[in-house]
């Protein structure tokens, strides 16, 4: 090995050893970082059910407390849920509620992989249509959000008793 005048190697570089404690520190790091991004994509699935079921409940309420129709049109292909209130003539237009025009999927990662009600069986893609009457909602609604393998939420919406529960884990129907 070389040394300069001043006594100091002149090769450059990082030994064996160097490169090995680096990797240590990086995977330690992996390591901690990876379960927590898993971890928030949960999150969002999870937030997601919730806002689901606060928008059902509430468009449930509005429906029968103020007799009014609406329509929840589910787009499956673009994860876009839309309230329609219908006027006398039975046409469609946005509710004046802000909370009623807002999408609960919101910008997230959060996807509704499938529909079920008596009417149409299970769906996994286009749009889908769930009339609100004046009674509120007319049959059984279920939802499925997540990504198989990964954190799955169910939302389940009964007309009779007008409840909405939430429930970890893909649920085909809830008792």
């Amino acid at each position: 090995m070389r040394t300069s005048v001043t006594g100091i190697s002149s090769r450059s570089g990082f030994t064996l050893l160097e490169l090995v404690v680096v990797l240590v520190i990086l995977a330690g790091v992996a390591a901690l970082v990876v379960p927590r991004l898993s971890a928030l994509q949960d999150g969002e699935t999870r937030m997601a059910a919730r806002n689901i079921a606060t928008l059902l409940r509430y468009l449930d309420e509005r429906a029968v407390a103020g007799r009014k129709s609406y329509r929840l049109r589910i787009d499956l292909n673009e994860q876009q849920l839309t309230v329609l209130q219908l006027n006398g003539a039975g046409e469609e237009h946005l509710p004046d509620d802000p909370f009623l025009q807002r999408n609960p999927l919101g910008a997230g990662s959060a996807r509704i992989t499938e529909l079920t009600t008596e009417r149409l069986g299970t769906v996994t893609s286009g749009t889908v249509t769930i009339p609100y009457g004046v009674g509120g909602l007319s049959e059984p609604l279920v939802l499925h959000l997540g990504e198989t393998g990964s954190g799955q939420y169910t939302v389940q919406a009964l007309p009779i008793n007008a409840s909405v529960k939430v429930v970890e884990g893909h649920v085909e129907m809830i008792r």
